[in-house]
């Protein structure tokens, strides 16, 4: 089970970051939106010097003094700023992976976040264990495919890549992947395709999903079916209900999005969505587990 989290947000809990809290709610995956390769960074820990430099040098200068009172000084030094995925894995015993941002016409992003075989490459140097690609209505199958076969080409055969229309709220007609899409995607090179949990978005009814899945399958890749419609921040019987429809699916891993309060899903429907996919005798040892075999 993964949870998303959005690596610059601030987190909930004083003293702790984002990613620290999904882990301790009972993710055994955490995915990382909006980490930037060039400038590492993952609020709610403690910033590194190194960080901090290639920061001032593009801008923003945070150098707490004492004139700075106490707790705002403690604030600023926990930016995070630095911090690798690497480092946030020893620190929180989970895998962590990371989106990239699709290379297309019309959509922007810093370098460091572009789906480009270099920024993917330095991702996996900083310790992601794979690479998301998320493909959004205004991207077609054609480029999403090119991204997904660039990368390939790039990287070669051990780095996992991870492709798909994760639910979104936004765009004309249906916005997940169709059985053609799978096929497209696993033909160029992606290991794992992603799908919304049906209900998430509309149209997408248990049967449609599970064809796709069953189709990922026979082409010998993995399925991951994901919330990120903002209905992770919804009661617990919904995410609960959400959790099991996507296991009737069929599917490898179930993920729950970033939409809550802050970059990361209410913590309680995060253990509500573990606990629902794995019971409570898995989740809870996850939890009680500081490190983990990664």
């Amino acid at each position: 089970m993964a949870a998303e989290i959005v690596a610059f947000r601030p987190p909930l809990i004083e003293g702790v970051s984002n990613a620290g809290l999904a882990a301790a709610f009972g993710a055994d995956i955490v995915h990382l939106n909006h980490y930037d390769v060039d400038k590492p960074l993952v609020a709610g820990l403690p910033s590194t010097e190194e960080g901090l430099r290639a920061w001032e040098e593009a801008g923003l200068r945070i150098a707490p003094t004492d004139e700075i009172e106490g707790p705002v000084r403690g604030f600023l030094s926990e930016m995070g700023l630095g911090v690798t995925i690497r480092a946030l894995r020893a620190l929180i015993g989970r895998v962590v992976g990371i989106s990239l941002e699709v290379v297309a016409d019309g959509i922007s992003a810093p370098p460091g976040r572009r789906a480009t075989p270099e920024t993917a490459a330095r991702a996996i140097e900083q310790g992601a264990a794979y690479i998301t690609l998320v493909g959004t209505p205004a991207i077609t199958p054609e480029a999403l495919r090119a991204n997904v076969r660039r990368l390939r080409e790039g990287l070669g055969p051990e780095s996992v890549l991870v492709a798909g229309r994760m639910p979104w709220g936004q765009g004309d007609g249906p916005s997940f992947l169709s059985t053609a899409e799978v096929e497209l995607l696993v033909a160029a090179g992606a290991d794992v395709v992603m799908l919304p949990v049906p209900g998430t978005v509309p149209g997408a009814a248990l049967e449609s999903i599970a064809a796709s899945l069953t189709t990922a399958h026979r082409l010998g890749a993995l399925a991951v079916v994901t919330i990120g419609t903002s209905q992770e921040s919804a009661d617990a019987d919904t995410v609960r209900r959400l959790a099991l429809d996507g296991k009737l699916t069929g599917a490898d891993i179930y993920q729950i999005g970033d939409g809550g309060y802050g970059g990361i899903a209410i913590p309680e429907n995060v253990l509500a969505f573990a606990t629902a996919i794995k019971g409570k005798r898995h989740t809870y040892r996850r939890i009680a587990l500081t490190r983990s075999c990664i």
